[in-house]
């Protein structure tokens, strides 16, 4: 099978996959339903994918990856390090809610879950960290960031949106974020960011 086939059968398996997770959540979702879907016997799926758990990482790599491509393209819009780093924030704010839609937005959702991704939540927080390294490197060297210590300051950034977003998860049962709980979400991130870049922007004399 040639490789270009092969990886548009996988991107019409990982489309129907991300469906299926997102409308009922990963724990009851099944292989058959999967190939069902596409109209694929379920030894073909097996082909592409040895296990649930195996199109459940590829579907989150994918919502990663994308995350990350649609943030280039945010920064090459963008014209201050303030700006991207609220955009990424937006931006990241839309990947928690779609990751956790696939899962289902739930303490017990999240707990199945975690444990299948792990390396792969692992690899996309350095990616993360990178990206918002440079930002404040970038920021800082034009003089619009007081920030000493970039990589520091991103990990913290980093770990204020996720302390954020485990609340969130503690504290709603639902299949999917309501309206009023994505407003919520979303302008506690803001605040939280731009109350930083009041304590980093460089103040002019």
């Amino acid at each position: 099978m040639s490789e270009k086939l092969t990886r548009e059968k996988v991107e019409v398996i990982l489309h129907a996959a991300t469906g299926r997770f997102a409308t009922y959540g990963y724990s009851k979702v099944t292989m058959d339903e999967i190939a069902e879907d596409i109209g694929m016997a379920k030894a073909s799926l097996y082909y592409y994918f040895p296990t649930k758990e195996s199109i459940f990482k590829s579907v989150v790599q994918h919502e990663q990856q994308a995350f990350l491509a649609a943030v280039g393209d945010a920064f090459q819009k963008a014209h201050s390090g303030s700006e991207k780093l609220v955009e990424f924030v937006r931006l990241r704010l839309k990947l928690t809610e779609r990751l956790n839609n696939l899962s289902h937005f739930s303490q017990q959702g999240w707990h199945d879950v975690k444990p299948l991704f792990k390396d792969v939540i692992a690899s996309f927080i350095d990616q993360e960290q990178q990206c918002l390294t440079h930002i404040l490197q970038e920021g800082k060297k034009n003089g619009e960031f007081c920030a000493d210590h970039p990589q520091r300051t991103a990990t913290m950034i980093l770990h204020l949106l996720q302390g954020i977003h485990m609340r969130f998860l503690r504290s709603s049962d639902h299949h999917t974020i309501s309206d009023a709980e994505r407003s919520a979400f979303e302008q506690e991130a803001l605040f939280t960011i731009d109350t930083l870049l009041h304590g980093m922007l460089k103040r002019h004399s």
